[in-house]
């Protein structure tokens, strides 16, 4: 009887330890995993809505495909729509070629979000845009227009990749 409880407390002992073990373990690999740093990942996002600002300044056409996703969607007037790069860019180059702005800045501070991991971002923003475009005849028509969008990102390696823009005029 004596053997039978001394082999039970011993099996329960050590079914005890590795219980703690375990556990343990499983405590060191929870707390491997990182935090984000959220502050640094919004000032990578304040950065990029930065860049497409002086894009539109310095006639960047190429910036506006760059770091865009292969199956990048764009929201606008009740339409979804999947633009190739090629597309953007001929669209972009007509626009941005054709207008001389006098005003490209934001009405307010850029909203900026994050999933918990950080691993997808989004910004809200809202700006003001002044100037001249030469049409198609030579004619000049005058730009004033408030513009929101939404712009969704994906983090894939070191960089932000556009996922989709939902954007609309005023």
């Amino acid at each position: 009887m004596n053997f039978k409880i001394t082999n039970l407390i011993n099996n329960l002992t050590r079914l005890y330890l590795l219980k703690i073990r375990i556990i343990f373990i499983f405590l060191t690999l929870i707390s491997c995993q990182s935090t984000p740093d959220f502050e640094a990942l919004r000032s990578e996002i304040l950065a990029l809505h930065q860049a497409t600002i002086d894009a539109h300044w310095q006639k960047d056409v190429d910036f506006f495909i760059k770091d865009m996703a292969k199956d990048y969607l764009f929201v606008q007037n009740g339409e979804i729509q999947r633009p190739q790069k090629e597309e953007i860019k001929t669209k972009m180059n007509d626009y941005i070629n054709n207008t001389t702005f006098t005003e490209y800045r934001d009405l307010q501070q850029p909203i900026i979000g994050f999933s918990k991991d950080g691993s997808v971002a989004w910004s809200i923003v809202q700006v003001k845009v002044a100037g001249k475009r030469t049409m198609d005849d030579g004619t000049e028509r005058e730009l004033d227009f408030t513009c929101a969008w939404i712009t969704l990102y994906e983090r894939q390696g070191d960089k932000w990749i556009r996922l989709a823009e939902v954007s609309n005029f005023k």
